[in-house]
């Protein structure tokens, strides 16, 4: 069994080291081809090599999605190192489905920071910000400079900003704090009731208390706020409407509280702020958090992301192009097709894939299968190795030879479609149709 094992990790072994030899080669056609081999070696899933077997040679269940998972994390270096080399060879829409199949395996590893390159070297500087800071797992250092980048190709105001968005999205609070954008726009004639004007836009963190009219639960706000307030953190109140602020006055006055009030700045409602809240502003006023009772348990997650500090930067940054930030939903890849067949990575269609695709949903699996196979040999890698051989099963499937199907979705561990794959080996697998 451990021969066996040794055996099986040979080409795993051999397959990762021609992908990093493939990144340290001058040539580029050199590097293309070593990395192709490299993705050649592993390119059929075996979770013996990937996973202790069992007592009796069999994997279990849990066993066996570990070892996938396992073996879709080393397909992803595999599939970046290719997307490197495409990138270096002129070939920059092949190599960016490479490195996207490298981060959908494995999102944590290094393909998201050659991804993000990868698109801002092509000017596509949202799309590489999503990508960068999309993510909780935190950025190095190059990334970070690459994200940089891409936030001013975007024209954002703030790269910190824009990670504050995505952790407050995360953040394991109840109620969840709300994200929204800077800067804030008051009247010219807010002021503090110290006299000072009121500046959003201030390097110090603000934290504004906006009680509701009734002040149903400023007593237990207040406590909290003093409580949990940093120091540095420069504190104000404010009533939810400019006529309605009695009760609040009322209870700072019977607990003592000193911070100042805010007047001028209109109502709650110009802000669309829902009361009672605490609106956090940092980032020189481009990051704006809403926190809302209890204050015990929503303001501390929103105090420990505000108080981070990943990058050095003034906000607004020097590119910011001075409109609002605009966040376009990013075009998901193509999805599985009505019939079941996997399409390739991105938009529009080569006219290959289209007549496959007519010629299967209308019965003529062996002309399917001949032009899926044709389509396979151009080496444009529109369709990726996994997605081929999925429509290459269904068409057999669909033709009659099931076994032969299914053996090849047994190997299939590294698809988009994974679910699918798993689908059809559990019974989805089209009956046969013809053989036109």
């Amino acid at each position: 069994m451990i021969a066996l094992l040794l055996l099986l990790a040979g080409p795993v072994a051999e397959a990762e080291r021609l992908a990093a030899a493939s990144l340290a080669m001058a040539s580029p056609s050199e590097a293309v081809g070593t990395a192709e081999k490299a993705l050649a070696l592993t390119g059929e899933f075996d979770p013996i090599a990937f996973v202790k077997p069992g007592r009796k040679g069999e994997v279990v269940e849990d066993e066996f999605l570990a070892a996938r998972e396992a073996y879709r994390r080393h397909r992803a270096a595999l599939y970046e190192a290719m997307g490197e080399a495409l990138l270096r060879s002129g070939r920059g829409a092949a190599g960016l489905r490479h490195l996207r199949r490298a981060f959908v395996l494995d999102p944590a590893g290094s393909a998201r920071g050659r991804l993000g390159s990868a698109l801002v070297a092509s000017g596509r500087g949202r799309e590489a910000l999503d990508i960068l800071v999309g993510s909780p797992v935190p950025l190095d250092t190059a990334a970070l400079e690459t994200a940089g980048q891409a936030a001013d190709l975007a024209g954002v105001p703030s790269l910190q900003a824009e990670l504050d968005r995505v952790r407050a999205g995360l953040a394991r609070a109840e109620p969840r704090p709300e994200f929204r954008d800077g800067p804030l726009q008051f009247p010219a004639r807010a002021r503090l009731s110290t006299g000072e004007p009121f500046r959003p836009e201030s390097a110090h963190l603000t934290l504004l208390y906006v009680a509701d009219p009734a002040c149903r639960t400023c007593s237990a706000d207040l406590l909290d706020l003093k409580r949990l307030a940093p120091a540095s953190a420069r504190v104000a109140l404010m009533a939810a409407s400019p006529d309605q602020d009695a009760a609040l006055r009322s209870a700072v006055t019977l607990y003592r509280y000193r911070w100042p009030y805010l007047a001028g700045a209109g109502s709650a409602a110009d802000q669309a702020w829902p009361v009672p809240a605490v609106v956090a502003i940092a980032r020189g006023g481009f990051a704006i958090l809403i926190a809302r009772p209890p204050l015990v348990s929503s303001l501390p997650p929103v105090l420990d992301l505000l108080q981070r500090r990943d990058v050095t930067e003034s906000a607004p940054r020097a590119a910011w192009n001075r409109v609002p930030v605009a966040r376009p939903v990013p075009l998901p890849p193509p999805s599985l097709l009505r019939s079941g067949l996997a399409p390739g990575e991105d938009e529009p269609p080569p006219d290959g894939f289209v007549r496959a695709a007519a010629a299967f949903e209308a019965g003529r699996a062996g002309e399917a299968l001949a032009l899926f196979d044709a389509l396979a040999r151009t080496g444009d890698f529109w369709l990726l190795s996994p997605e081929a051989r999925l429509d290459r099963a269904l068409c057999l499937a669909a033709l009659g030879r099931r076994e032969e199907a299914r053996r090849i979705l047994l190997r299939i561990g590294d698809s988009r479609f994974q679910e699918a794959v798993d689908r059809a080996l559990e019974g989805g697998l089209p009956a046969q149709r013809g053989g036109g």
